[in-house]
C-alpha cells in the first residue's frame, strides 16, 4: 500500500457517503528524536524516563521513551495526512486505548486506519457516526499505539 499524504485542497473532501468500510490508509514512515521527546516531556510530563536521558538509563525501559501523551499526539497529528480529508465534524471518543510498546528515539513508525463501520445517525440526517482502527506500527512491526475512535462525519450535502 503506497503511503497517503493529504494536501490543503483535499482537506474535508470526503464525506460519510464517500467512506467504504474496510478501506485502509497508511503514512509515510518518521521517527522522534531524542531532543523532540525530551521537549514536549520537560512541558508536559516530567517523568524521569522522559526528560532524564541518566536516570532512564536504569529505568525499565534502559532510555528515554516518548510519553503516552506525545506519543498519541504525533499520532494526531499523522492522522491528519492519512484521514484529514474526511470531513470530520467531532471526534466521541476512544475505546480499546492502548500502548503496547513504548515510542523510542529516532526508531521509525507509520500510522495505519482501517474503517469498520460506518451508520447515518438516528437523530441528525445530516451526519453519520464511523469507526476507525489507529495504530503506530515500527519498521519491526511492534504495535506502538492502538485505539478505536468514533466519530461524526458529515453527510455529503
Amino acid at each position: 500500500m503506497a503511503p497517503k499524504t493529504t494536501s490543503d485542497e483535499q482537506y474535508r473532501t470526503r464525506f460519510l457517503d464517500d467512506l467504504e468500510v474496510g478501506e485502509s490508509f497508511e503514512s509515510d514512515w518518521t521517527s522522534l528524536s531524542i531532543e523532540e521527546m525530551l521537549r514536549f516531556s520537560n512541558e508536559f510530563d516530567r517523568q524521569y524516563f522522559h526528560t532524564d536521558v541518566e536516570a532512564a538509563a536504569d529505568s525499565p525501559f534502559g532510555e528515554v521513551i516518548a510519553s503516552g501523551a506525545h506519543t498519541f499526539a504525533v499520532w494526531n497529528l499523522i492522522n491528519l495526512d492519512v484521514n484529514g480529508d474526511i470531513a470530520w465534524i467531532a471526534g466521541l471518543g476512544f475505546e480499546e486505548f492502548r500502548f503496547p510498546n513504548p515510542m523510542r528515539p529516532d526508531v521509525e513508525f507509520k500510522a495505519t486506519s482501517e474503517l469498520e463501520s460506518v451508520r447515518s445517525s438516528g437523530s441528525d440526517p445530516s451526519r453519520g457516526v464511523t469507526q476507525h482502527r489507529y495504530q503506530l506500527v515500527g519498521r519491526d512491526g511492534a504495535l506502538l499505539f492502538t485505539a478505536l475512535c468514533i466519530a461524526l462525519v458529515q453527510r455529503r450535502g
